[in-house]
């Protein structure tokens, strides 16, 4: 297995710890526990050590490695046993350079602490092949092992299946992902290959609201049946004033329409379109964060009976129609780059133009207006206070108590991977 290689540059970096070698990381690691154990004896503190998972965060570089230790602080109510900080960098030398500290905050008081150990390494250039190896070495036994994807996936679908084969769970967040659209294809292309992978996105938490007032319209046994009479579906993104390709705010890219793709294909996969064949119509401006795809929708409820088939065995009549998905950007500045603005559902029964939508007002980001119109007439019209956007932390912190897979979001990732592909 590779070590330290002289050939590697010297990487200083103090708030890891102690640089040791992988080998001697568990002696260190219990020589650390000593120490902490002497403390409790002469009542400086009371260390709380217990832990129900490992959890492992792959960074690209190692300022985003040390953005992610600050960020655990806030995972304190979280029982981790094991942090492991592990930057992929296959730019360097070869080599894997390893640190060892413990961690410790508040639980009750500053007088009762909970402890877990922190390892850092550094994996780099051809040592990136024994990467998996290396990070299964170093996990706890018998512990679940929850990995965070920081940025974006790697195209490296090697190192993913060996990574997610000893993981429980793989956690991103595709709102910082750099190469939005390339990347949300990769997800389903890993999925493919690590079909027993349980992926999650905390971008997904963060539209969970607006998938429940979507829902919550068709749950009015009035409009209950227009749900598959939907033929166009709108859907605006919130850009910074002024976006250009490339142009960032206070860290956010602008446009980013991650959240808006994510709910198109959700809805796509939940009412069952396909895309049609000639796709000439379609327009696509990835720059922009604006598209518009043509799409055929299934009949819903209507169906027939095969001639000579059995009893009670129907076969559903092909396509009812055209359907079409808009995404779009809106310069709302008081409103985070990325997030949903406007989400419109139009259907059309029984002669009758019925719209169901949902809309941020222009000058605020803390509440939508939903409303239900029928041939212009307004039905339902309401105020909905949305919650406080989740951090990081809180998304995270939730991601680590599930233990099961999200099968709504993987035939979202492969429902938005078919759209994106179908530009190509």
């Amino acid at each position: 297995m590779a070590t330290d290689n002289p050939s590697t540059p010297e990487i200083s970096i103090p708030w890891a710890g102690k640089k040791v070698t992988v080998a001697d990381v568990e002696e260190e690691l219990a020589f650390l526990w000593h120490l902490s154990a002497d403390n409790v004896r002469i009542g400086q503190n009371m260390n709380v050590r217990t832990g129900v998972l490992n959890f492992v965060i792959c960074a690209p570089d190692i300022e985003a490695a040390q953005r992610a230790s600050a960020l655990i602080r806030e995972l304190s109510s979280t029982h981790i046993a094991r942090v492991l900080l592990v930057v992929l960098d296959a730019t360097a030398p070869s080599g894997i350079l390893t640190w060892v500290t413990l961690r410790s905050f508040p639980v009750i008081s500053d007088l009762m602490r909970h402890s877990f150990e922190q390892v850092t390494i550094v994996i780099t250039g051809a040592a990136l092949s024994a990467a998996g190896n290396t990070v299964q070495l170093l996990i706890k036994p018998d512990l679940p092992a929850y990995f965070w994807w920081v940025g974006d996936p790697p195209q490296d679908a090697a190192l993913w299946d060996r990574l997610q084969s000893i993981s429980d769970r793989i956690i991103v967040d595709s709102h910082h992902f750099l190469s939005t659209e390339r990347s949300l294809s990769l997800l389903s292309e890993l999925l493919h290959v690590s079909p027993d992978c349980a992926l999650s996105d905390l971008n997904w938490g963060r539209i969970t609201t607006w998938r429940n007032l979507i829902a919550q319209f068709f749950d009015i046994a009035e409009f209950k049946s227009h749900l598959s009479s939907v033929s166009q579906i709108e859907i605006e993104h919130a850009v910074a004033p002024l976006a250009e390709p490339g142009f960032t705010s206070e860290g956010d890219l602008s446009p980013n329409p991650v959240r808006a793709l994510l709910l198109a294909g959700w809805l796509k996969a939940s009412l069952s379109w396909r895309l049609t064949e000639n796709s000439v119509f379609n327009e696509h401006d990835s720059d922009g964060g604006a598209h518009l795809w043509h799409l055929a929708r299934s009949t819903g409820p209507l169906k027939m009976q095969t001639p000579g088939a059995q009893v009670g065995r129907t076969t559903r009549l092909g396509s009812s129609g055209e359907a079409t998905i808009v995404i779009r950007p809106r310069v709302q500045p008081h409103v985070r780059p990325g997030s949903l603005c406007l989400v419109r559902l139009s259907s059309m029964l029984e002669n009758k133009q019925t719209s169901f939508t949902i809309e941020r007002e222009d000058d605020t980001a803390d509440y939508v207006i939903t409303t239900i119109e029928v041939d212009g007439e307004t039905r339902l019209r309401r105020a909905v206070a949305l919650p406080v956007e989740h951090q990081e932390p809180e998304l995270l912190h939730t991601e680590l108590e599930i233990t099961g897979r999200d099968r709504l979001y993987e035939e979202t990732i492969h429902a938005v991977s078919e759209l994106l592909t179908e530009q190509t």
